[in-house]
């Protein structure tokens, strides 16, 4: 009779410890391989891993004073909110209110101040991840802000900060939270805001080298500021490509408008405009020339609409680090070398609501009211888009020797505090 081997206790036990640790190893790297990826995590949203039951207890659903709000725009990645339709009156009632925002899951208060600039009111950079409610101050009492009519306004991305960015949702709807069995009155405003990697497709800054722009209405090239002693179109691409340089340093993903022997001019679909808002840019920074003999240093243009945040952050900056700019302002409220931009003159000679240069005008959206000024030629698919932040930094003149001198001399340094100047200002 043939014999049966019996394996002892202690041999089996140790087979299927083996076992269960290799079925156990195989589910682990299952499990890890089909795990959410950041690319994956692009198309979710805050909304889709909150603690429901704990969003239910937390959000507020009735309130003892309500606030109305008509209008909204976003210039960079400031959110404004206004109590009347954006540009229907010179001063709107929401100027000098505080916005308050709560985060809903963690009471979290963060408030800013509407100074009536498109660049003064809520900063979405600056926002963590979460579930905010909005609301304002109405004669001291705190009221939660609400819209007449429901809608999701389209994603806000902002700029890149430790390679991630935030894809901020702008809802007002009684049914915002509807998926979370919550629903409310009246359309409450509400912010979501989700931390995601940055798309490839969307850029932080775009860097337009003034000079080489195609005029279309005359289908000629209008070449700049450009004389025996400076050429604008290929300098203004040289200090582009250093200006970048210096931003991509810090993180930031950067698009020059404009390649050699190229001559994009600033209307149409292919204009360096409509280039900015195809890679939703936040901030559009115009590298130009003058034909002002007088100047002698670098100086600013900014947008009226603008309270020149920025172009003051570059100025303050600039006086730190040694370098001199062209001693001149349009008020009190600006640093030196700080300009405003110029409104056009109707027959009448009345000032209209259009900046002179397009590289402030039709770079703003909505904000600056791109897209409805220039006949035919305008940028009209664009009038209603959120604006980027326009600053132009004009940094010789084609017409002073000096200045021109001087920019050779500092072009280096200049292109660092610029750069080191917008770090601070979006607080990258």
């Amino acid at each position: 009779m043939k014999k049966i081997k019996i394996m002892n206790r202690k041999k089996l036990s140790t087979k299927i410890i083996g076992i269960v640790t290799i079925a156990v190893a195989v589910v682990c790297v299952f499990l890890y391989a089909s795990r959410p990826t950041e690319i994956d995590k692009l198309s979710e949203s805050y909304l889709d891993h909150v603690d429901v039951e704990k969003l239910q207890k937390k959000v507020e659903k009735s309130f003892e004073g309500n606030y109305l709000i008509k209008d909204y725009l976003v210039y960079g990645e400031t959110l404004s909110l206004y109590k009347s339709e954006y540009g229907s009156v010179e001063t709107d009632k929401m100027q000098g209110n505080n916005i308050v925002l709560r985060n809903v899951m963690n009471d979290a208060i963060t408030s800013f101040t509407f100074n009536g600039s498109i660049d003064s009111g809520i900063d979405l950079g600056s926002l963590k991840e979460g579930i905010y409610e909005l609301y304002t101050y109405n004669h001291f009492e705190k009221e939660r802000i609400y819209f007449k009519d429901a809608f999701k306004a389209k994603t806000i991305t902002t700029m890149r900060r430790d390679e991630k960015v935030n894809d901020v949702t702008f809802v007002a709807d009684k049914n915002a939270l509807k998926n979370q069995d919550i629903k409310f009155k009246k359309n409450y405003a509400f912010i979501i805001v989700t931390k995601h990697i940055p798309k490839s497709n969307v850029y932080d800054v775009v860097i337009d080298p003034c000079g080489n722009a195609m005029n279309y209405v005359s289908n000629t090239v209008d070449y700049g500021a450009s004389t025996s002693i400076l050429d604008e179109p290929s300098s203004s691409l040289e200090f582009a490509k250093r200006v970048k340089k210096e931003l991509k340093k810090k993180g930031l993903k950067v698009k020059v408008l404009r390649k050699e022997g190229e001559t994009p001019g600033y209307y149409g679909a292919d204009g360096r405009p409509a280039r900015g808002y195809k890679v939703k840019a936040k901030l559009y920074l115009a590298l130009g020339a003058s034909y002002d003999e007088n100047v002698n240093a670098p100086y600013m243009l900014t947008s009226p609409y603008t309270d020149s945040g920025l172009a003051n952050t570059v100025s303050y900056f600039m006086s730190q680090n040694g370098i001199s700019l062209y001693a001149a302002r349009t008020n009190t409220t600006q640093e030196n070398g700080v300009l405003n931009d110029s409104f056009l003159l109707d027959d009448n000679e009345n000032a209209q609501k259009y900046e002179f240069y397009p590289q402030l005008r039709e770079t703003g959206g909505r904000a600056t009211y791109a897209g409805l000024y220039g006949g035919d030629l305008t940028n009209s698919s664009y009038k209603d888009s959120y604006g980027m932040y326009g600053l132009y930094f004009v940094y010789a003149s084609a017409m002073n020797s000096q200045s021109v001198d001087y920019f050779n001399e500092n072009a280096d340094t200049i292109a660092k505090i610029l750069v080191k100047s917008i770090v601070r200002y979006f607080e990258i």
